[in-house]
């Protein structure tokens, strides 16, 4: 079956893709202007570290100031943490009953004595020099127990007063377990937030949202922040909820923006979309997303990890994934020689100069923000813009079912006239989004396809079996260039309709990865037995395919047809297993290796499946198609070099990743791929006379 394209199709995907030729550029430019990286971290860890060190703490802020961290995080207060720090006197009911019993009075707690309040699940504060912190105290206890549960017992010679609750101490990192009062997050300690802006940072806030959440108690975190005098920039939540969810999330967005305050989005450990946090995708919507995504590595992680390790999971953070705060976290225990000191800042020294050669500059963390907009507003493109893509996607569907299923050129404008008809009035309803998500999937795996149909084309005008290796070599090198450049049409065309705010912040993702993984393969079999009548010539070369597909269904099993069938379902699982990022297949050794090679020598890693599975196959194949060898053999490398086409366009599916990265990608695979896949054809070229002629000794006696 000759191939045969409509121009009419065709010039609606030239039109679709200068159209998504546009789009992709937008998104290039705000992208490029998203350039800025936040360097933040805790202020308990460095208090932690001062102590560790037995160093001021003014001290080892100036230092990691200087290291390049710009931003602190400030989180919720705690009982326990305030005693600590020497903030506030604290006891519990049984710490009491231990005093009375060795003959003491109760000390600063004795008006708990003399008024007979010790009891059962209770603790006692007692106000030192800070009476501001402890104002605060009094009000954050009432707001998050209630005030009947708060009992002020003293005023003077200062005050004390005590709060019911139980006062078990729970390892923090359970954090499926509920704290007591000693633990439990308070509010915004406004001394702290002074502190760290005083010594020249930046203060993002960490409070946890309120049980019984309402208006006022979403008032008293702004009205701390604002009683600080401090200039509070962005929120990210803490916990398993935003604050105000589950009611109040648009008070909350509301009060976001009157301060302006950024939205850090946590990204999630599988890199994939972010921390599952209730609440967070709402109260982007009401921030009207000004968000930024944010990176960490997990605490219990961090301790098993080399420094090394670490440092290389941050070198291509920010610009793969379009990370906008660089989420810190220090190394408690020395190593490889050095204090604990000296190792965290040259930690954050390698981190800060690492981001900065990558071209981006430390400061308040960037957002994805519309170009045109001189004041901060979210990128959503005009939807007529993606009509032209919609129409371009369904043409290549149109071509393809043409190409399979023999349309006539009147059939063909039919079918594709109603298939654009229903799907521009869709995307004009709403904002489309589900269809975008089809749209994108159909484009990544439909147009694979069709760039491997333009090669069976040029393959077929070859007449003859004896082409030389180098020319095999050249004609593999320009052809695959060929089909990496069309495949780049559903690329662009994928990318192009998903752009916008949302689908940058990963708010909304790109649906179907492991799909993308295999319908290129099913879609190309198809197309290829129809093309060359494979099931006819398999079954006696009958007229009918379903006749044909019927005989081949009556063929016995050997022991042969088991074995491979065995083999191929292990390539499959293995295939889709290790696509996606919770497949679940570990990565071997070596292959971390060689992945930490190319990451140092090309600006972009290409992917294993194209430079080491479809590229090779694709030269393997021309090698096939012009040596006339058999035409099983072609179809199973035909097959597999697919899988290059696709997994490159499936690169455009990780919306986070930017565009110009994902395109380089694409050309970094193919100049890796041109390598392996000359060797293959000279490895082949070189073993097959032998196998020929063991074959023709051993095998066919």
């Amino acid at each position: 079956m000759k191939s045969r394209y409509n121009i009419v199709l065709i010039a609606v995907i030239v039109l679709g893709f200068v159209c998504s030729l546009w789009l992709n550029l937008t998104r290039h430019t705000i992208e490029q202007k998203n350039d800025t990286v936040e360097m933040s971290m805790e202020y308990e860890n460095l208090r932690r570290l001062a102590a560790l060190e037995g160093l001021p703490e003014n001290v080892v802020l100036e230092k990691f100031k200087a290291a390049g961290v710009n931003t602190i995080m400030i989180f919720d207060t705690t009982l326990n943490r305030l005693a600590k720090h020497g903030v506030i006197d604290l006891a519990t009911e049984e710490e009491l009953r231990d005093q009375l019993a060795l003959g003491g009075k109760g000390g600063v707690f004795a008006p708990a004595v003399e008024q007979n309040l010790i009891q059962t699940n209770a603790a006692y504060i007692a106000e030192k020099e800070d009476k501001e912190t402890f104002s605060d105290v009094l009000e954050d206890l009432a707001l998050r127990y209630g005030k009947e549960r708060v009992k002020l017992i003293a005023e003077q010679p200062r005050r004390v007063a005590m709060v019911l609750g139980s006062t078990s101490i729970i390892p923090e990192y359970r954090y499926d377990e509920p704290f007591g009062v000693l633990q439990a997050p308070l509010g915004l300690p406004r001394a702290d937030m002074r502190r760290v802006a005083a010594a020249g940072f930046n203060v993002a806030i960490r409070p946890q949202n309120y049980v019984g959440v309402n208006e006022e108690k979403i008032d008293a975190i702004f009205k701390r922040v604002a009683d600080s005098g401090v200039k509070v920039h962005a929120y990210m939540p803490c916990g398993k909820e935003v604050i105000g969810y589950p009611n109040k999330i648009g008070y909350m967005g509301k009060k976001m923006q009157e301060h302006k305050m950024n939205l850090i989005m946590l990204e999630h450990y599988t890199q994939l979309r972010f921390a599952n946090i209730d609440g967070i995708v709402e109260l982007s919507e009401a921030n009207n997303y000004n968000a930024s995504r944010s990176y960490v590595i997990d605490e219990l992680e961090q301790k098993k990890i080399t420094v090394g390790t670490a440092l290389h999971r941050w070198a291509i953070t920010d610009e793969e994934r379009n990370i906008r705060v660089n989420y810190l976290r220090p190394f408690f225990l020395p190593r490889d020689g050095k204090d604990l000191m000296t190792l965290n800042l040259e930690y954050v020294k390698n981190i800060r100069d690492n981001v900065k050669a990558r071209g981006y500059k430390i400061d308040k963390a960037g957002v994805f923000a519309d170009n045109k907009v001189a004041d901060y507003a979210p990128y959503f493109p005009n939807k007529l813009y993606f009509l032209p893509i919609v129409a371009a996607i369904l043409a290549g569907v149109t071509m393809y079912l043409s190409l399979v299923f023999g349309l006539s050129k009147s059939k063909e404008l039919m079918v594709w006239a109603a298939l654009t008809a229903v799907g521009c009035g869709i995307m004009l309803v709403g904002r489309g989004l589900l269809l975008r998500q089809m749209l994108a999937l159909v484009a990544a795996v439909v147009f694979p396809v069709l760039s491997m149909n333009v090669i069976f084309d040029i393959w077929d005008k070859n007449k003859k079996s004896d082409t030389g290796v180098v020319m095999i070599i050249v004609h593999g090198m320009w052809q695959l260039a060929l089909a990496i450049a069309l495949s780049l049409v559903g690329a662009a065309f994928l990318s192009g309709i998903l752009t916008d705010t949302r689908f940058l912040l990963e708010i909304d993702i790109y649906r179907g990865v492991k799909l993308t993984f295999m319908l290129p393969i099913i879609l190309v079999a198809m197309l290829y037995v129809q093309r060359y009548k494979i099931l006819q010539q398999l079954t006696s070369k009958m007229d009918h395919p379903v006749a044909a597909l019927n005989k081949l269904a009556d063929k016995s099993l050997t022991f042969k047809h088991v074995a491979i069938l065995l083999v191929l379902l292990i390539v499959l699982l293995y295939f889709v297993g290790r696509s996606g990022h919770t497949g679940g297949v570990p990565v071997p050794a070596i292959e971390l290796k060689m992945r930490a090679f190319l990451e140092q020598v090309m600006y972009a890693r290409p992917r294993e499946k194209e430079f080491m599975i479809g590229h090779p196959a694709f030269f393997l194949a021309v090698m096939a198609a012009y040596r006339m060898a058999p035409r099983l053999w072609q179809f199973a490398l035909v097959c597999a070099a697919v899988i290059g086409q696709g997994s490159l366009v499936q690169t455009f599916c990780h919306m986070r990743t930017p565009v110009i990265m994902s395109f380089v990608r694409a050309l970094d695979g193919y100049a890796v791929g041109v390598v392996f896949g000359i060797v293959g054809v000279l490895f082949f070229a070189a073993t097959l006379p032998f196998v020929m002629e063991f074959k023709r000794r051993y095998l066919n006696q």
